[in-house]
């Protein structure tokens, strides 16, 4: 099977499907944008409109980068049944990108140093993705940054700013001392973006890379 083309098509359609589907959230966001004074004329549910069109594009954008993490990790399982066989797709627990970046660097040629893309990019993909799916309020459509990838990756890309200037702006208001804390996450269209450019150059790298003989 041949993997990166299947991978370019996939990412291909994940940019198509959100350009489509993000056109009316984003032409209600411009017809309903909420008014700091508003008047007898003005509809009463304005900014409900508003607020279900962000959280239309919030859902949108979480489902977009969720699509990207699945297409790395399916061509990375068939990287691997293509180089080594089938019963050398990773089946321990935890992490399916832990186990399968130990197998690329202990059965391949594949170096971070050597990768046009970041580990720091990859594995952000993956933790938020985890957020999203783990997300524990039931009500929230904008899941939190878990404790788990706070620690591991405090600056995450998809930290939302605004939410973070709120943050600061009331620690400020309170005469608090300003520590960076897990806040809100959020995927817009440059991050997206971003992200599936990411992974097709992560992807066309691992393609380059030559089997060697497993550590012992």
């Amino acid at each position: 099977m041949d993997a990166l083309p299947a991978l370019d098509s996939q990412l291909d359609f994940i940019r198509s499907f959100y350009f489509t589907a993000a056109t009316p959230f984003e032409t209600l966001l411009r017809q309903c944008t909420p008014r700091y004074e508003t008047s007898d004329k003005e509809p009463p549910d304005e900014f409900e409109k508003w607020q279900e069109a962000r959280k239309g594009l919030e859902v949108l954008g979480q489902f977009g980068l969720t699509l990207v993490q699945k297409a790395i990790l399916d061509y990375l399982r068939v990287f691997v049944i293509d180089k080594f066989g089938p019963d050398a797709v990773p089946k321990q627990k935890g992490s399916a990108f832990l186990n399968y970046e130990k197998l690329l660097l202990n059965r391949t040629t594949f170096r971070w140093e050597d990768s046009p893309v970041s580990r720091n990019w990859i594995e952000q993909i993956n933790l938020c993705r985890n957020d999203f799916i783990h997300e524990s309020e039931i009500d929230s459509s904008q899941p939190h940054q878990s404790a788990e990838h706070f620690q591991k990756q405090p600056a995450s890309p998809f930290n939302d700013p605004l939410d973070r200037a709120v943050r600061m702006a009331f620690a400020k208001a309170n005469a608090e001392e300003w520590r960076e804390t897990p806040g809100l996450l959020t995927v817009s269209r440059y991050d997206l973006f971003c992200a599936i450019k990411a992974a097709r150059r992560f992807c066309a790298f691992v393609e380059t890379q030559k089997a060697q003989t497993a550590k012992g």
